[in-house]
């Protein structure tokens, strides 16, 4: 993975049109289409995605506006390092094994809208540009809660990079979908073009 903000822009971006080239044309009973009841569909992955990244925004919004300050829990020393350590292994599309979802991340269960890979692209936009107005700033030192707990803490650069990792292995997972015998019509022209790891969920 790349180190840098630049570079994890470049990467937002090339997401954004991977995911309009890949799943911008389907239907909404294709994005909604679940191979088991237990299993995500396309526009699950996408929806979760969405949760998720507000989720971290909403704590990185601070820092683009000046008014953050790290809290007390992050100053323990070396956790915040060692929560961005794991969570890079955790969300890589690398990474072999199901991971289970917190509830706070949880997708919605049905009816996804047919415009969630527009409404991804939005909310990758708005991500994009928390970058751009924090890249500047010391984001090795910057630290900012985790979703799930004040008492866990992030460097502001690993979360960007956890961000990325973690839309690259979702966006693999709603590929297979598309790969799968029973979806449902065509599937898109560019989905053997794009691929950032093993199979992973």
């Amino acid at each position: 993975m790349p180190d840098t903000i630049e570079e994890f822009i470049n990467d937002a971006k090339v997401i954004i049109n991977d995911a309009q080239k890949t799943f911008g044309e389907l239907t909404g009973e294709q994005l909604n289409w679940k191979p088991s009841p237990e299993s995500w569909g396309v526009g699950q992955c996408f929806d979760h995605l969405i949760v998720t990244n507000d989720l971290y925004m909403k704590e990185i919004q601070p820092v683009a506006d000046g008014t953050h300050k790290n809290n007390l829990y992050s100053k323990i020393p070396f956790s915040a390092d060692l929560t961005g350590r794991l969570l890079k292994k955790f969300v890589s599309p690398e990474f072999p094994r199901k991971i289970k979802t917190f509830s706070v991340f949880e997708a919605a269960t049905s009816s996804i809208s047919e415009t969630i890979i527009e409404d991804f692209c939005t909310n990758q936009e708005r991500f994009i540009s928390l970058m751009e107005e924090t890249k500047d700033l010391d984001t090795k030192t910057i630290k900012i809660p985790e979703p799930i707990s004040p008492l866990v803490n992030i460097r502001l650069i690993d979360a960007f990079e956890v961000t990325i990792l973690h839309e690259k292995r979702h966006f693999d997972q709603a590929k297979r979908v598309m790969q799968l015998e029973n979806f449902p019509g065509s599937t898109s022209p560019g989905l053997e073009t794009v691929g950032y790891g093993r199979r992973s969920e």
